[in-house]
């Protein structure tokens, strides 16, 4: 594991096409965490992971890493480090269009971004939801309603009311206290 360097969606798109051009069979991969911030939405991020929901396939992980380390990308994949989504999440998912023939590359849905990222509550998580909110701005109703019917009433397990503080919290940041105050009637707080 080395530095973190800055990584766009281009950088990924090309390393995901010169990792399908190799791959032997067909492959799904959830790209979650900032990685998704990048592919879904463009966010130009320091980071060194890609983190994969799910177990990494052995040989997409030996291609990744060759091509990442041919491309002077010091990127490694991370398998579900704190990753805590909404229930269905990956009927919400979004494939990057770019051509492959065997590797489809899923990025979450923004909403499930936002709620994924909650379990932290880390300060670095809320600037990605940040740039994510100014390439493509949230809608608060849907956020609300998202976090209460299929997050917390449904998939949430630990501390519920930090879960909705940290809901709070990303509100205040991304829309302001007046907002803040509503959603912290929607959630029950």
């Amino acid at each position: 594991m080395g530095k973190m360097g800055q990584v766009t969606k281009e950088q990924l798109k090309e390393l995901f096409t010169r990792v399908d051009k190799r791959l032997k069979k067909k492959l799904d991969v959830y790209i979650i965490g900032g990685a998704s911030a990048i592919l879904g939405y463009e966010v130009i991020k320091e980071t060194n992971d890609v983190d994969v929901d799910g177990p990494i396939d052995p040989d997409f992980k030996a291609i990744f890493e060759d091509e990442a380390d041919t491309l002077g990308l010091d990127l490694y994949l991370s398998s579900r480090g704190i990753f805590s989504p909404p229930d269905g999440y990956r009927n919400r998912c979004h494939s990057e269009d770019f051509p492959a023939e065997k590797l489809r590359v899923w990025y979450l849905d923004q909403y499930d971004l936002a709620i994924s990222k909650l379990d932290r509550g880390l300060g670095k998580d809320y600037e990605d939801l940040q740039r994510v909110h100014k390439k493509k701005p949230f809608s608060y109703e849907q956020l609300i309603e998202i976090f209460n019917n299929e997050y917390i009433n449904v998939s949430a397990i630990g501390n519920l009311r930090e879960k909705k503080m940290n809901l709070v919290d990303l509100i205040l940041n991304l829309f302001g206290s007046e907002y803040a105050e509503d959603a912290k009637k929607k959630v029950g707080l």
